[in-house]
């Protein structure tokens, strides 16, 4: 079964600031309308409206014969989302206790959030290395503002139900594309965010069903998530012999797919993957994973509202921000940012805390053990036979005696015989000589 501890901190004293998450933001824009249109990429806009539908038919009747489509075909999967994707300006803020992100004294050497090129396209992720502690209320509390830039999603891209970003928050040893779930954030809402740390422990064979050595893997720290992301570069390197993204970790030294191998072998491969491990009765075979011995989980609780009207406008009125909407806009593509209602349709506004110090850690712990087992088959025996463990180590004690006892009577009787047998033979012997 399972315990729950509540970790208070040394000697049972409060903490004094606990461990900030690891925050991975994805776009769900994973490639630009505006990168698509631009002068001498008309061949990636042709490949991208057949590739992003996920048809493998239509994917494998690609001409790569066609001059414009051989341009582009040893160009890799990587890099046309890389390419395409949201530049990092539309991260436009992270400020924690009225600080921004960028002044953190931990993050002096390096950069406070890292761009991440995945298979659901480009994320942030602030606070890479983990450095950053928080405090429980609004004391520690962060501030991120995102800007989803809706004009300029693909054609392909417009038709998907979600837009704005996915959000997830993690231990900085796991990357947040290996994270099974994560949280739609839609614009023109602010979203706040309760955290609270939970630790796992499971126990391995005989007594618990977690792996001990699975400790790494590609994607960071050994879950669930990751496992089943290397289960699936696996099989597409086996098939054609690249992947689609390379993860993170890239200790394999797996090779992302060129558009023409995508199109070609990485699309089909990826689609057969999906479906047979979404089949229950194929799945384990497939990709067996087992629990993490260990799992560090952030648990968010969100509640959202929309944005009001002064701080959009106090948001609109910034230069900063007026800048930054020029550089966003493409009149010829009729993309364009100038007005109150631009900032309300695609701001974000995240504010994320922690609503307690303390660490939750669930523990697996056994209750049933082999000195339990004995105990109940005594009990039984007992029950049944009117004996404790005592009175049947008597008794087979006694047994052995008795069994001791009578194979050295019979070792006797026989040593008895065969002494008279010799004494009767030698007196027949002597009579014999005397006549």
């Amino acid at each position: 079964k399972y315990e729950v501890v509540l970790n208070e901190g040394d000697n049972g004293t409060k903490p004094q600031s606990i461990k900030f998450p690891t925050i991975s933001i994805c776009s769900h824009n994973k490639v630009k309308k505006s990168f698509l249109h631009q002068e001498g990429n008309e061949p990636l806009h042709d490949y991208w409206e057949t590739v992003d539908q996920y048809d493998v038919e239509k994917a494998a009747n690609i001409n790569w014969t066609d001059p414009n489509m051989v341009k582009i075909q040893d160009m890799t999967y990587q890099d046309l989302i890389d390419a395409g994707g949201p530049d990092d300006n539309r991260f436009l803020m992270c400020q924690q206790r009225a600080a921004l992100c960028q002044k953190w004294v931990h993050y002096v050497q390096e950069d406070y959030f890292t761009r991440d090129v995945t298979s659901s396209g480009v994320c942030w992720r602030v606070n890479p290395a983990g450095l950053i502690r928080g405090k429980s209320g609004d004391y520690g509390k962060m501030k991120i503002l995102m800007f989803a830039d809706l004009k300029d999603y693909s054609i392909r891209t417009a038709d998907q139900p979600q837009h704005g970003f996915t959000v997830a928050f993690h231990d900085n040893a796991t990357y947040g594309m290996s994270l099974s779930s994560g949280y739609f954030m839609s614009p023109g809402s602010i979203y706040k965010v309760d955290l609270q740390l939970s630790k796992q422990i499971r126990k391995p064979p005989p007594s618990g069903n977690c792996n001990a050595s699975l400790v790494h893997t590609t994607y960071g720290a050994y879950d669930e998530g990751s496992c089943v992301l290397e289960c699936k570069d696996r099989y597409l390197n086996d098939t054609c012999g690249c992947v689609n993204i390379e993860p993170p970790l890239n200790n394999l030294g797996y090779q992302s797919c060129t558009l023409k191998q995508w199109a070609q072998c990485g699309l089909k491969a990826y689609m057969d993957f999906n479906k047979a491990f979404m089949n229950p009765e194929l799945a384990e075979n497939i990709c067996p994973c087992p629990n993490a011995c260990n799992q560090t989980r952030y648990v968010a609780q969100l509640s959202s509202s929309a944005l009001s009207h002064p701080y959009v406008s106090s948001v609109h009125s910034h230069p900063f921000i007026k800048g930054l909407l020029n550089e966003f806009s493409h009149p010829d593509l009729n993309i364009t940012y100038e007005s109150h209602r631009d900032i309300h349709e695609n701001l974000v506004v995240m504010e994320i805390l922690f609503t307690s110090m303390i660490t939750t850690e669930i523990r697996q712990v056994v209750t049933y053990t082999s000195a339990n087992l004995l105990g109940d088959i005594g009990g039984v025996m007992g029950l049944l036979m009117g004996a404790s463990v005592f009175t049947l180590i008597d008794f087979v004690q006694m047994l052995v005696f008795a069994i001791q006892k009578h194979c050295f009577s019979n070792w006797c009787r026989k040593e008895k015989a065969e002494k008279s047998r010799d004494n009767e033979e030698a007196s027949c012997l002597k009579k014999e000589e005397e006549e």
